[in-house]
């Protein structure tokens, strides 16, 4: 019962933090600049592809200094449980011109493309989105940091998918979030949560 109600405290500061976030203007000059990774699209289809199998999850529930409570998860709702990224989603018409792109070639064909908040964006809560493909242009790896401060909640979340080909399909294996949250109403909260798909 207490994993479950630590578990809806911080998805419950997660959507009003999000709701008290200021939109970002569009810069009318930016129209032409390249999109970035559709984060938001990515996640939708593995959504459903989650969604489509039966499918468990080993998950780990951390808040200091409490002990970690590990459960084993039957029935998920992906949309709930994918949210973090989903809100990371910096593929916007108001953020084109936000982020600076870095692509660095790995091993293995493998590239690294980071997508990291220009100064002067402080309503864009994503500070930076790290994307590994491969050589087929398939997701490996994502990683990224999400930031909301206002004036009734200060947070910062780290997140990070890995995937591997399952059965000819590519699929996130393992997922982690890591943050704290402090509102003024409360004590700060850190957590870390992670799931593996089994």
């Amino acid at each position: 019962m207490r994993y479950f109600f630590k578990f809806f405290l911080i998805l419950s500061l997660t959507w009003f933090s999000s709701c008290q976030n200021e939109s970002v203007k569009p810069n009318p000059k930016a129209i032409a600049s390249p999109a970035y990774f559709n984060l938001s699209q990515f996640i939708s289809g593995q959504v459903k592809q989650l969604q489509s199998a039966p499918i468990a999850v080993e998950k780990t529930f951390v808040t200091p200094p409490d002990a970690p409570e590990i459960k084993v998860l039957r029935t998920i709702n992906w949309e709930h449980e994918l949210e973090t990224f989903t809100q990371a989603d910096i593929n916007k018409p108001a953020l084109r011109a936000a982020y600076a792109i870095t692509t660095t070639p790995e091993a293995n064909g493998r590239i690294k493309t980071i997508y990291r908040k220009r100064p002067g964006y402080r309503d864009a809560p994503v500070e930076y989105l790290e994307v590994t493909t491969s050589a087929d242009k398939q997701v490996v790896a994502i990683k990224g940091r999400h930031r909301d401060d206002n004036y009734l909640v200060k947070s910062t979340k780290d997140f990070s998918l890995q995937c591997e080909p399952v059965n000819g399909q590519n699929q996130i294996i393992s997922y982690q979030i890591s943050g704290t949250q402090k509102t003024v109403f409360l004590r700060p909260l850190e957590y870390r949560i992670k799931g593996i798909i089994q």
